[in-house]
């Protein structure tokens, strides 16, 4: 064993949730295709959409999990807790249990004076200023969105003429510490919009070698000037419904 080899892994946590729950290792096994959540809103419509039933996996009902078919394949919807660290917590088991391909479907607080509630967000890469993923990679490693799945679905979105932007987001562990100085350096740069995880999962994908992408819906804005919470808008609701389709569309091509 190497000093850089974990004495911890996600597949020890199956096999004791197999040994708690007095089933098999293998029932634990999830679908190659997996939507990732955080709000229970989204997780709602996801398995709504997948006409998906919830299913004995991991965490029950805190971390609920469900399967359910689109064009004779499975996909599976799991609602994770928010944060780099949880989130990517659950993320390695759920790589562990068998997911191949991640599409994270978030919310996120636009920076650009151009992004208002309710826009699509299709994330190219994500600064890393959470800790999470500097577990996996030095700070100089750039983490990015699987093309492919990427590119499919701004094909699916342009196809029905929604309203979309393109580009990387800043993740960060700080809700409370995203300050004028980071907020004018990143809007500067380009960066669109800020959230918490999306670095964590795409350097945890990249270190596991499985697809993940990101799309979000922005439910807040951020200027030097103050905070808009806009987060139970309507058009925050519609806009996520529209980019599930679309995700979801697009995931079951793969």
């Amino acid at each position: 064993m190497s000093d850089d080899e974990s004495v911890s892994k996600p597949s020890d946590v199956v096999s004791y949730a197999a040994k708690s729950k007095k089933v098999s290792i293998e029932s634990l096994g999830i679908p190659q295709r997996l939507v990732l959540t955080y709000q229970r809103s989204t997780f709602e419509c996801a398995r709504n959409l997948i006409k998906g039933k919830c299913v004995e996996w991991l965490y029950g009902e805190s971390q609920p999990f469900c399967v359910g078919q689109v064009d004779g394949l499975e996909v599976g919807v799991g609602r994770f807790w928010i944060g780099a660290p949880a989130a990517g917590f659950t993320l390695e088991e759920a790589i562990a249990c068998g997911a191949k391909t991640v599409f994270e479907v978030g919310v996120s607080g636009g920076i650009q004076s151009y992004l208002q509630p309710g826009d699509i967000v299709v994330v190219t890469g994500a600064i890393r200023d959470e800790g999470t993923s500097h577990h996996y990679f030095s700070p100089e490693v750039e983490v990015e969105s699987d093309i492919p799945l990427r590119d499919k679905l701004v094909e699916h979105l342009k196809e029905k003429r929604i309203r979309h932007f393109i580009g990387p987001v800043w993740s960060t562990d700080g809700a409370y510490r995203e300050t004028r100085g980071k907020l004018r350096k990143f809007k500067e740069t380009g960066i669109l919009a800020v959230d918490m995880e999306t670095s964590a999962v795409f350097a945890i994908a990249k270190y596991r070698n499985v697809r993940a992408a990101s799309a979000q819906v922005i439910s807040d804005i951020l200027t030097e000037n103050g905070w808009q919470l806009a987060f139970g808008d309507q058009s925050v609701r519609e806009s996520t419904e529209v980019l599930l389709k679309a995700i979801i569309e697009t995931i079951s091509e793969e």
